[in-house]
């Protein structure tokens, strides 16, 4: 008989149950630690908002800028619709960022928080679909060609041609599907962050 196939013993048992109950008092967290982790995501919360908006805004700016200054019916078109998207994220985060209450305990405002977070970056993703329209269409008028030439850029110069070329649009393009990714990863990090806490929070 190996030691797989040997009778459980009182003695065995008690360690089984032992072991697991030591594992499982290892993974609680207790409330203070809670606590210190619901302080920092608040902070986290209140500067990574306000570096979006920023960020947003900045965008908003820019593309105002484009379609006040160009005469070119696409390039107003283009540039209107991505100064409208970039006003409707900054509509959207236009509250201020998650807080905890006087009544709420830290475990309940960690999972509204990771809640909240999975649930805006997925927003933020469905987002950036919206981003499709006005590059294609960029793409299919030449957007980029015309403006260098309107700023009498040299057509000879290396500039000039990788942005007549298609080139451009394909590194727009992966690097728009980089950050759609990039959303989706946070997300799936913040659902497995608010499961992580259930089970650590379990009584």
């Amino acid at each position: 008989m190996n030691e797989n196939e040997r009778p459980a013993t009182p003695e065995s048992v008690w360690k089984s149950i032992g072991g697991k109950e030591e594992s499982r008092m290892d993974m609680a967290l207790t409330p203070d630690q809670l606590c210190a982790m619901a302080r920092a995501r608040e902070r986290e919360s209140l500067w990574s908002r306000r570096i979006l908006l920023t960020m947003l805004i900045g965008l908003s700016g820019g593309f105002a800028y484009n379609v006040l200054s160009s005469s070119q019916l696409w390039v107003r078109l283009t540039q209107g619709w991505m100064f409208a998207w970039a006003c409707l994220l900054v509509w959207r985060f236009r509250r201020g960022p998650r807080r905890m209450s006087a009544t709420e305990d830290c475990a309940s405002f960690l999972r509204r928080e990771f809640e909240g977070k999975r649930k805006g970056m997925l927003e933020i993703q469905r987002y950036m679909l919206l981003l499709v329209p006005p590059i294609l269409a960029s793409w299919w008028a030449g957007l980029p060609f015309m403006r260098l030439r309107a700023l009498r850029v040299d057509p000879s110069s290396p500039l000039y041609q990788f942005a007549s070329g298609p080139w451009l649009f394909v590194v727009i393009g992966l690097l728009l599907a980089l950050i759609w990714l990039a959303f989706g990863l946070a997300a799936r990090k913040a659902r497995g962050e608010l499961d992580e806490l259930r089970r650590r929070t379990q009584r």
